[in-house]
Parts: structure tokens; sequence; C-alpha cells
């Protein structure tokens, strides 16, 4: 096994890494290239032993806030009334995905030979790091509840980009309901000057360190899309975000996830791969129900639908809704409700069901 320790020799060589992942992707005319081209070959290095000493928390940390400016900077007066529309659809999602999470998590217990407290936090579409902090509590296998959250986060990562491509060609331009939900490119701006640029540094920087001091899930995300949409109001001609920053923001995710991806892991992978089988099977299901509903009851485009309804990462599926031409706002406002309502709702839950059924 090949361990470089040099943090500045092993950032430079992942970047790299990703780069190139993402030029080849690219040149594949792959979706979303940049995330997925630099998590797959971030993967390969890892699955292969070698390793790299990576900021993954800097890094994570510096793509939310440039994947928060981007969306927070499509907002202006006509889509704050988009989304006082989507409460609805907002409440559905959120009571699906606790549903779900019981419901998969019961089918996991039943069908396999994970304890009860396992199956519950291991099918349920929180955050990784949430969802193993609350097995401490509950005194379940940490390790093969993040193996499946790690699993379930990479599953939906790799596989919804290819999904909403396909429905986007399958549903052509004039059956899709697209108007009413229009949001504003932030992107259409010529390059900022660079007091634009500090203004918005700022602004993101602020509301990404009150989002993680308040502990909110995905809260240095949600906050700098609020602060930064707050200054896209304001400001009669706003900032905009470069490409090139984006895509490296995206890189930044990518590289994250795979540093979960270890030699170990796929070794572990060969113990639990019936569980990640009807985990994955089981949540593709009931995500493309949901999107189903949702599409029929708000008319909405199936891509946006879909990425809305999947249980992945709220960074990643805004990621991928920007990248597939979906509407990252609207995804990223249902995915926040629906992380919201399962770290507060589930736990209370979770203990109830456990009292009772153990």
């Amino acid at each position: 096994m090949l361990e470089v320790r040099h943090p500045l020799v092993g950032l430079l060589v992942l970047f790299s890494t990703g780069i190139v992942g993402w030029k080849i992707f690219e040149r594949l005319r792959l979706p979303a290239p940049d995330l997925l081209g630099a998590l797959f070959f971030a993967s390969m290095l890892g699955a292969s032993g070698v390793t790299f000493p990576f900021p993954s928390v800097e890094v994570t940390f510096l793509s939310k806030l440039i994947i928060g400016s981007y969306i927070g900077l499509m907002v202006d007066r006509k889509t704050t009334n988009m989304l006082k529309k989507a409460a609805l659809p907002a409440l559905i999602v959120a009571a699906w995905m606790l549903s779900a999470s019981v419901g998969i998590g019961f089918l996991l217990y039943y069908m396999t030979d994970l304890p009860l407290p396992t199956a519950l936090l291991g099918s349920t579409a929180g955050g990784v790091s949430e969802m193993a902090l609350l097995s401490l509590s509950l005194n379940a296998d940490t390790i093969t509840i993040t193996l499946l959250q790690v699993f379930r986060v990479i599953l939906f990562l790799v596989l919804m980009p290819f999904l909403a491509q396909w429905m986007n060609k399958k549903n052509s331009p004039a059956k899709k309901t697209t108007e009413n939900i229009k949001v504003k490119d932030s992107n259409t701006k010529k390059n900022s000057s660079p007091k634009e640029i500090l203004i918005l540094s700022l602004t993101a920087v602020t509301g990404g360190l009150i989002g993680r001091a308040l502990g909110l899930p995905a809260g240095d995300l949600l906050v700098t899309i609020l602060f930064v949409a707050f200054l896209s109001i304001k400001l009669p001609s706003p900032p905009r975000v470069h490409p090139l920053a984006r895509s490296m923001a995206r890189i930044g995710v990518g590289l994250s996830i795979a540093q979960q991806v270890t030699k170990q892991t796929l070794q572990m992978l060969s113990t639990i791969w019936f569980p990640i089988l009807i985990l994955a099977l089981a949540m593709i299901i009931s995500g493309i129900v949901l999107s189903w509903i949702l599409h029929k009851i708000t008319g909405w485009d199936y891509s946006t639908c879909l990425l809305a309804s999947s249980p992945g990462g709220l960074s990643q599926m805004s990621i991928i809704a920007d990248e597939v031409g979906a509407n990252p706002l609207l995804v990223s406002a249902l995915h926040t409700t629906r992380l919201i309502s399962i770290l507060t709702v589930l736990p209370i839950l979770f203990r109830f069901l456990l009292t009772r059924y153990m």
C-alpha cells in the first residue's frame, strides 16, 4: 500500500487526478463529468491502496460555499414566489421520505441478518455523519451503518445523472412544463469586478460560518444560499460565479466522497452486498414513484421531480440538477425539508420503535 504523508502533495495529486477525470468524462460526453470523473478516478486510487492526505472538511466547506453562491444567485423576486408554491411538494417529500426510511428499514430487518437498529439507521436517507452519530447513541453497528450510507450516496450520485438525462431525452421540451419553475441564470452576467467578487465572497463565507455554527443539517450550504439569495435580490446587478470555480467545487465534492472508498470498504462490501442490493432497489423504486407523484401534482419537469425525490446528498443532487438542466433551487429546497424532517423526527421515532420491537 502506497501512502503519501505530505498534505500539500496529496491535495495537488488528487485535484490533478480529479481534473484529468473531469476532462476524460467530458470527452466521453458523460453527465456531470467534473463531479463523477473526480469521484471515479480518486476512488480507483483508494481502492488500489494508494492513499493521500486530503483535507476533506475544508475542501467540502469551500465547495459548498461556491455551490451555495451559485444557487443563491439564481434567486430573484420571481423565484421567491415560486418557492412559496413549493411548500406542499416539500411536505409530501418529507412525509414520503420519513415513511420510506421506516418501511425500507423493516424490509432490511426481515430480509437480512441485520439487527433492527442497524437496518433502520442504514436505510435512512439522512447524512452519513449524522446517522453514524445517531448509531452511537442507539448502540447500533456504526461501521455497517456508515457503509450502507456511503454506498447509498455513491449509488445515487452515479445513477441520477444518467437517469435524469435519459428522462430529459424521453420527454421532449414540448411535453415538459417548465415555465412555472424557471429561475434566473446566474452566469448570464459578464465577468464580475474585484469589488463584486469580494462582496460575494464575504457574504458566502459569513453565511457558511453561521450555518456551520448553528449545527443545522447541511447548514453551511443552506445559510450560504440564503445569504447570497438576499444579496442577489438587493443588488441591481449581482456578481456571478465563474464556471471554472463551479467545476473545481464539484471536483472537490467528488474527491471528498472518494476518500471513503478504500481497500477495507471494498472488502467489507463483500459481507453486506445483499443488504446493499435490497436497499438500492427499494430506494430506487421509492424515488421513482415519488417523482411521478410530484410530477402529477406540480407539473414540474421529470428531471427536477426525480432529483428532488432521490435520497442522495443535498449538495450532490443540486450539482446534478444544474448539470442536467433541472431546477437546482427547487431540488435544494425539497432536500432541505427532507433532511430537517428526518433528523428531527426519526431519532424520536426510532427510539419508540426499538423499545417496542426489541
